[in-house]
Order: C-alpha cells, then structure tokens, then sequence
C-alpha cells in the first residue's frame, strides 16, 4: 500500500527515492548506525517489514576510472548527501 504524500510521490520521481524506506508503505526511514550496536531505526509508520536501501554499484576496472567518471560519481555522491535520496 503506497502511503506517501504527494509531497514524497513528487521528490521521488523528480529526485529519486529515499536512501532507505518501508517495503510496505514506500515511507521513507531514518536509519541511524551506531558502532558495535544495531542501528537506530526512526519510521514514520507502524509496519515492521523490511527496510529498502537502493544503492548504486560502480565497478572500475584495472587501470582506474577516468576522470570524468570520478566527476560523475562525486557529484553522484554529493546529490545524495545534500538530498538524502539516491540519486
């Protein structure tokens, strides 16, 4: 059942999803990792169920990435800090 706001359905189609969220609902999560311990895990909904983290992979080969990959995944990386979405 998807129980996001409109606010949330714009954000992710315009931006991404979140960089975690409720299986059940698509509501996004706040996961918080704690050292030597199961993380902190804020939701705002009642479910129980999995917690989706999309992630993307970037695999380089041996001689490296070249420069205007490094950029691209910077940039990449820096979206998704600002934003908290994956993007």
């Amino acid at each position: 059942m998807d129980a996001r706001t409109p606010l949330e359905k714009a954000l992710w189609d315009r931006i991404g999803p979140p960089l975690y969220y409720c299986a059940e609902c698509l509501r996004s999560v706040k996961v918080t990792p704690v050292d030597g311990a199961e993380p902190i895990v804020q939701r705002k909904c009642e479910h129980t169920g999995q917690i989706i983290a999309p992630r993307r992979a970037i695999c380089v080969g041996k001689g490296g990435a070249s420069m205007g990959t490094k950029v691209r995944i910077a940039a990449m990386q820096a979206a998704s800090a600002i934003t908290g979405r994956t993007v």
